[in-house]
């Protein structure tokens, strides 16, 4: 495996520490299990996101009502 030097500050370095799970882990196994918590193993669908623009296209159309009239028309 080929390995390069960073140079990170030393707070940087401090508060990776913290991020430990265990004291042998290296700088570049926390690093690395940081980057993989921030990306999303689930993204979201091409029809959800179609979904989400037709939402906001209504909202800014004022092609809304209010929580209560809406529920006022749809009581069981």
């Amino acid at each position: 495996m080929e390995t390069i030097p960073i140079r990170i500050r030393k707070e940087t370095k401090d508060g990776l520490m913290k991020f430990r799970v265990h004291p042998r882990e290296t700088y570049d196994e926390v690093i690395a299990r940081l980057m993989s918590s921030q990306t999303d193993q689930d993204p979201i669908s091409e029809d959800t996101l179609k979904a989400i623009e037709d939402g906001l296209s209504d909202i800014r159309k004022k092609k809304t009502r209010e929580l209560n009239e809406f529920c006022d028309d749809h009581v069981i």
